[in-house]
């Protein structure tokens, strides 16, 4: 199955008003969009930023490499303003936050990241970005992640931002799995690299 150049995946217990409200504010003739529905992943046996997230948005490396040249700025603009507001929306509602059950010394008590949203990336050479959002924070500007996450996507594709420039430095010198965990540092104003190791 051809990867989509945007997705977005959801569990079916959510309402899907607010979804199918960005699939309409995002569809446009000549890009693979991909908006559905999954069941509960039920039990998983991995760490915790693996988790799929209860809503997961998909930014293909095709949609940069391809469908963007095609249409210009426009539609960048009304994709970022699209999923900044879905995402606000979504972390405005603390309920949906999972909870996690696992055996004394198998979850983290050190993780302030949400799995109810993420949204992945596609980078090079296999390998996935996921943006970790902070879990539900009345303080925090989810709005502003997403650009800021956006902005940085659309640096890395046009080659002015590396995984150098956010910071990864991995023991082996290549991610231990095909995921880049990033996140938002707010001090510094940038998208930064996080070893999920010093989150155990």
């Amino acid at each position: 199955m051809q990867k989509p150049d945007i997705g977005l995946i959801f569990e079916e217990s959510l309402p899907d008003d607010i979804f199918r409200e960005f699939e309409s504010s995002v569809k446009s003739d000549g890009l693979n969009l991909l908006v559905q529905s999954k069941e509960p992943m039920g039990a998983m046996m991995c760490a915790e930023w693996f988790i799929l997230p209860v809503v997961m948005a998909y930014i293909g490396k095709s949609y940069f490499d391809g469908f963007l040249k095609e249409m210009g700025k426009d539609h960048y603009a009304s994709l970022k303003e699209s999923l900044s507001g879905l995402t606000a929306k979504v972390m405005s509602e603390p309920r949906i936050e999972p909870v996690l059950f696992g055996s004394k010394g198998k979850l983290s008590g050190n993780n302030p990241f949400s799995l109810a949203c993420a949204v992945h990336a596609e980078a090079e050479n296999g390998y996935t970005f996921k943006l970790l959002l902070p879990k539900h924070n009345n303080d925090c500007d989810y709005k502003l992640v997403i650009s800021k996450f956006m902005d940085f996507l659309a640096d890395y594709h046009l080659g002015l931002q590396t995984l150098d420039s956010i910071g990864c430095i991995w023991d082996a010198g290549v991610p231990p799995s095909n995921m880049i965990f990033v996140h938002y540092n707010t001090n510094a104003n940038k998208i930064e690299w996080l070893n999920f190791k010093d989150y155990r």
